[in-house]
């Protein structure tokens, strides 16, 4: 019989607020595998296994997702926090594992596969649905059940870039950029700068770009960075949650851009406005979009008018995102059988 223990009440804790990716889950795995086979780390030190598990994490990572984890320390630190998993409940954990041929181990990982499991379900109907069927509620409402909600602010990104990077298109939208003739002097001085950094010369003074929306990269702490650029211009900002008054002055203060667009699920727009204001930041905010304007627009792109047009590159945007940002949904089936977790392991209330 496995005896329960606080240490996997915490356990449970921390994969319920896990990201899909569960990066923090993943490294307590690795570290009580690393225990189970190496032999070479005491759970009881921190200093054994607080920062080489993060190599041990990242190389699992690459692994089932491609990719490696760019965390600050301070969120890798907050795992052996005193309320989190310290030594001593790591030293239980570790117990238990070892006494049920890698229990805690495979718990945590099939913990992560039912995830998966869902996400697969939600990529095989994106393939599956036409423009015209496609619903952006019941999509984002995916991301509202409890194993997926702490991605949701991934899901809002996704369908974000996918609508913005759809009508741009088909607006056919470009941007040009020229040097003023007053400028012929410094151009001819500097012309291999200008070459290189603004694609400009002599014989070609002006050039002219289609509109693109970048997204900055697969973010995995909470923060208030960049979520996307314009080479247009203005930089976008997504939060899933009510945006308060604090917030708002915080993404203005802390993203260098002339512009910035931020994008919501409900934003109190008097009085973010009013408090940009007092802060001398209302200049710099393009506007404010809220779930019911995306809601709007995606009816819009799948409607008869233009399903078979902006509808159709909106579908394959958003299928090509979600692809990018949740791809591991098969590679944990091999990376399980390699491991040789299985269901049989969990037994005695650490069943999934």
């Amino acid at each position: 019989m496995v005896e329960t223990s606080d240490a996997k009440t915490r356990l449970d804790a921390l994969i319920r607020k896990a990201r899909t990716y569960g990066y923090k889950p993943i490294q307590i795995a690795e570290i009580l595998f690393r225990d189970r086979n190496g032999g070479d780390i005491d759970l009881s030190k921190k200093g054994d296994y607080r920062r080489p598990s993060t190599r041990w994490r990242n190389k699992v990572v690459r692994q089932l997702i491609g990719r490696t984890p760019q965390l600050n320390s301070r969120y890798e630190d907050q795992l052996f926090d005193e309320n989190i998993l310290p030594p001593a409940k790591m030293v239980e954990l570790g117990e238990i594992n070892k006494n049920h041929n890698g229990l805690v181990e495979a718990y945590i990982y099939l913990m992560l596969a039912k995830t998966t499991d869902q996400i697969a379900e939600i990529k095989a109907e994106l393939k599956r649905v036409s423009p015209r069927e496609f619903n952006l509620a019941k999509f984002l409402g995916y991301f509202e059940q409890d194993v997926l909600r702490r991605s949701i602010d991934k899901a809002y990104e996704i369908v974000v870039y996918a609508l913005f990077s759809a009508i741009t298109r088909h607006l056919d939208a470009t941007v040009t950029l020229s040097v003023g003739s007053q400028s012929n002097t410094v151009l001819q001085d500097f012309e291999d700068f200008a070459r290189l950094l603004l694609g400009v010369d002599l014989e070609h003074p002006k050039i002219s770009l289609p509109a693109k929306l970048y997204r900055v990269g697969a973010t995995n702490v909470n923060d208030t960075g960049l979520d996307m650029w314009a080479n247009f211009g203005p930089a976008v900002q997504v939060k899933h949650i009510t945006l308060s008054p604090d917030s708002a002055s915080d993404i203005m203060g802390e993203t260098i851009a002339d512009q910035i667009v931020i994008v919501c699920k409900h934003a109190e727009r008097e009085i973010i406005q009013t408090v940009l204001e007092q802060l001398g930041m209302a200049v710099r905010l393009r506007g404010i979009i809220t779930e019911h304007d995306l809601l709007r627009w995606y009816g819009i792109s799948f409607g008869s008018k233009y399903a078979d047009s902006v509808g159709r590159d909106l579908l394959s945007f958003l299928i090509e995102e979600f692809s990018l940002e949740f791809p591991f949904d098969e590679n944990i089936k091999s990376f399980l059988q390699e491991r040789n977790y299985s269901s049989d392991l969990l037994i005695d209330g650490w069943e999934v």
